[in-house]
């Protein structure tokens, strides 16, 4: 169980605190940490993650995304149309992919992909017991992704550099007004209005790319969410 905590302190600035619990909390039990703490607010994972957390600690791995982010691809999965597709680059241990299906709940009419490159962290995830219409792919993102088909919501999820190298795949998979949501931008912010263009090996191109419009969502790990613009039609003579 891992609740996020927004305090405020003294001078009336906000930080963001995240806690981990070797159990999951009751509600009163978060109200109480709320209190104690002087929080805002405070996020309790559903209990699907929180397996997910548990694997990745099993494992040492590191780099499973934060619950702010996970509660935002809640809530992006939950809005794909019906008969849509959702695509994960880079399932880890399925801490991404949790957060994703209890967004979906009980729907059965969204087809979710999840590629992952590293076959025992895929292994391991696979054994979650995730809904049927979840495809696990083991292979390099960058060479599955052409032969996916398009998809409504992306969650480009892979470490540093390795997001510039699939991003342009990324955005050429998404269907018109369909979202890309990249976390761990953080070490990106200020690069746009420092220097024109980003250097091509920086993920932080996607600000951009004629193809998207974007958000910055400056909090948690740093997030950039993009919608993929209609194609321009071929102006007549």
């Amino acid at each position: 169980m891992e609740p996020t905590a927004t305090t405020t302190g003294r001078s009336g600035a906000r930080s963001c605190v995240s806690l981990t619990f070797d159990r999951e909390m009751s509600t009163a039990e978060v109200e109480g940490l709320k209190r104690s703490l002087g929080a805002r607010t405070a996020l309790q994972v559903p209990a699907p993650v929180g397996a997910g957390y548990a694997r990745a600690r099993q494992i040492g791995f590191r780099k499973s995304c934060r619950p702010e982010v996970g509660a935002l691809m809640s809530v992006l999965a939950a809005a794909v149309p019906t008969g849509g597709r959702i695509l994960e680059l880079g399932t880890g241990v399925g801490v991404g992919l949790a957060w994703i299906v209890h967004g979906l709940r009980s729907r059965a009419d969204v087809d979710v992909v999840s590629v992952e490159i590293d076959p025992r962290k895929s292994a391991l995830a696979s054994g979650a017991g995730w809904p049927d219409r979840v495809t696990l792919v083991v292979g390099d993102a960058k060479e599955v992704v052409p032969s996916l088909g398009e998809f409504d919501l992306i969650f480009l999820d892979v470490p540093g550099q390795l997001k510039a190298a699939l991003l342009d795949g990324a955005i050429t998979a998404l269907r018109p007004g369909g979202q890309l949501l990249m976390d761990d931008m953080n070490p990106y912010w200020g690069k746009g209005r420092t220097r024109l263009p980003l250097d091509g090996d920086e993920p932080g191109r996607v600000l951009e790319d004629s193809r998207v419009t974007c958000a910055l969502l400056q909090y948690a790990s740093g997030m950039i969410l993009a919608a993929r613009l209609p194609d321009e039609e071929p102006s007549g003579n």
